[in-house]
């Protein structure tokens, strides 16, 4: 309660030394930062794709070793992943573009996405078999899983489970 108070009070005070035009308007201010960055667009695509290079790096890195591949399965193995990794992206990317749709017909394209991944899934987890056998696509699945939850603890920064700080 004492906290609504709080900020009921921060907004009403914040709302009173807003500069207000002739027009009800609150005009804009004049931000260097947001104009640097638009300046420095170009140089940070090269730095997101340089981070997203090298997590999918670590991520090579960290399935090898959980795999533990022969050399023949490994390069078997590594162009049909990154196939089913860039089919699936896609139609996930699918999916997310159109749940912002706000068609009447988008319940009916989301069934029919959903349906697509899982059939990519199903496609791959044979064309896994071929290459490895049962227990190595078992683990393939649980690394996967392993991997996005070591990811995920690292983006909310949850240090203890972090193994460079032991």
């Amino acid at each position: 309660m004492k906290y609504a108070f709080t900020l009921l009070f921060l907004m009403t005070v914040y709302q009173g030394f807003a500069q207000v035009s002739g027009d009800g308007r609150i005009p804009k201010q004049h931000n260097p930062k947001a104009e640097q960055r638009k300046v420095d667009h170009p140089f940070r695509e090269a730095k997101i794709a340089d981070k997203l290079k090298r997590a999918q790096d670590y991520k090579v890195a960290f399935m090898n070793k959980q795999l533990d591949l022969t050399p023949a399965q490994n390069e078997k193995f590594w162009p049909l992943y990154k196939q089913y990794l860039d089919e699936l992206t896609a139609a996930q990317i699918e999916k997310r573009q159109n749940n912002l749709n706000p068609q009447s017909n988008s319940a009916d394209k989301a069934d029919e996405i959903d349906l697509k991944i899982t059939t990519l899934k199903i496609k791959y987890r044979g064309e896994f078999r071929k290459i490895l056998p049962p227990e190595k696509v078992i683990q393939l699945y649980k690394s996967e899983q392993e991997f996005n939850d070591e990811v995920l603890k690292r983006l909310r920064g949850d240090k203890k489970d972090d193994p460079a700080n032991e």
